[in-house]
């Protein structure tokens, strides 16, 4: 039942979200894209932490190496996974389908978010060998360790809400893909594309940098501002998302 305060507000219900999240993850599953797609990833995350970063002759057990390049992979990775979120619905038709049942806009964007970072937290988890590695090798301080892991998160669930939010504009996926790599790029580089431009703003740029914030996360310390910053920008774009949705209904 929907539970409602006054005619014509309604909340979202849980249970419902997660069902959609349990339909999004079957699907990704239910591909070979997904499987490709984590191959990619972590063949280059590979590569790039045992041969890039000379991890054999560092002499360090660490793994900030491997943080400082998955941020960047994101970039390109997140926007790949995301396109399809709304946009191949669209396109063949699905997606009239799914808003036939008694769902509210709210609850299929959380949704198809949420199934799309439980597919993220699985491809993250299958990178876990690399910190027992460390621990069988040497003795790892897990603090960095830890806040690696959870900054990569809220890193992986803002590219992920930006993804979906253009996916919610247009019906093409590969339109979809630029938009988000666009939008991923821009908060990834703006601290040392445009800071190192106007010096004098290098504040404000730093604070809308995903990187400036996730280095801070990644050292281990858990600041509530580096928090707050990736959940504001994720509820931002699963905002406009939604509204994108909802606009539908004014045409």
């Amino acid at each position: 039942m929907t539970t409602t305060t006054a005619p014509g507000v309604r909340f979202v219900r849980p249970s419902t979200i997660q069902a959609i999240a349990r339909r999004e993850l079957s699907a990704y599953f239910n591909s070979p894209i997904a499987y490709l797609a984590i191959t990619v990833f972590l063949v280059v995350t590979g590569v790039l932490f045992f041969v890039a970063s000379g991890f054999f002759g560092a002499g360090e057990a660490s793994l900030r190496p491997l943080f400082e390049w998955i941020p960047m992979i994101f970039v390109f990775f997140i926007p790949a996974l995301s396109m399809r979120l709304f946009s191949e619905e669209k396109r063949s038709g699905t997606f009239e389908l799914l808003v036939t049942y008694p769902l509210t806009d709210g609850e299929v964007v959380l949704g198809k978010f949420m199934g799309s970072f439980y597919f993220l937290l699985v491809t993250l988890a299958l990178t876990l060998p690399y910190p027992v590695l460390l621990e069988v090798l040497g003795s790892p301080d897990w603090g960095p360790i830890v806040g690696g892991y959870v900054g990569l998160a809220l890193v992986g669930a803002a590219y992920l809400a930006i993804g979906l939010m253009t996916s919610t504009w247009t019906t093409n996926q590969i339109v979809s893909f630029i938009l988000a790599l666009l939008f991923s790029s821009f908060f990834f580089f703006i601290d040392r594309m445009l800071g190192a431009v106007w010096e004098g703003t290098q504040t404000v740029f730093n604070y809308l940098s995903f990187n400036y914030h996730f280095a801070t996360i990644a050292k281990g310390v858990l600041d509530t501002r580096d928090v707050l910053y990736f959940l504001s920008v994720t509820a931002a774009a699963l905002l406009v998302a939604a509204y994108t949705l909802k606009s539908r209904n004014w045409k």
